[in-house]
């Protein structure tokens, strides 16, 4: 009885395992597909705070962009604004895109609070839950680094110190 019990949990484990590897090798090509299409800042299509739409063409050529995956609640993200707000002289040469899922009147609250309000930053509603389509699933908070080129320098996910953002935005080089 104890050896049929035995063989019993072994199968159902290797088909577990075999269930497992077969997901995982079923989405590999979908996660190399999204990491080599955000290599090169894609074509995303957000909304404005105003709800009109908004397409990466309408970024600046020639300058460096910085994207911050954010949730207004998320501490970590709180944390990243306070720091963006102590450095932001330093991001003088670069667009500053902020994106979020956050309803525009949360957003503007954001804003105001970590007094981002008027340093001409970019804040992009994602209303359709639709970022995951240009980047990849994503947690908030995820900085994505583009150079002048709009090629991806950098990528963090999770709460990341302003400095770090900070040393590839020199022409994407570390510095």
């Amino acid at each position: 009885m104890k050896n049929k019990l035995i063989l019993v949990l072994g199968l159902i484990a290797l088909g577990l395992g075999c269930l497992l590897a077969y997901k995982i090798a079923k989405k590999y090509p979908h996660n190399k597909e999204m990491a080599l299409q955000k290599q090169t800042l894609p074509n995303f299509q957000l909304y404005s705070q105003n709800l009109k739409p908004f397409s990466a063409k309408q970024l600046k050529e020639n300058e460096a962009i910085c994207i911050f995956y954010y949730n207004a609640e998320c501490e970590h993200c709180q944390y990243e604004a306070t720091q963006i707000n102590k450095q932001l002289t330093l991001f003088k040469n670069v667009q500053i895109v902020m994106i979020s899922t956050n309803k525009p009147q949360e957003t503007a609250n954001f804003a105001k609070t970590y007094k981002l309000d008027k340093a001409g930053l970019i804040w992009l509603y994602d209303k359709d839950y639709a970022f995951y389509k240009w980047f990849g699933k994503s947690v908030t908070p995820s900085v994505y680094i583009y150079n002048a080129e709009h090629k991806l320098v950098k990528e963090y996910t999770g709460e990341v110190k302003i400095e770090a953002v900070i040393k590839y935005l020199d022409n994407g080089k570390e510095g």
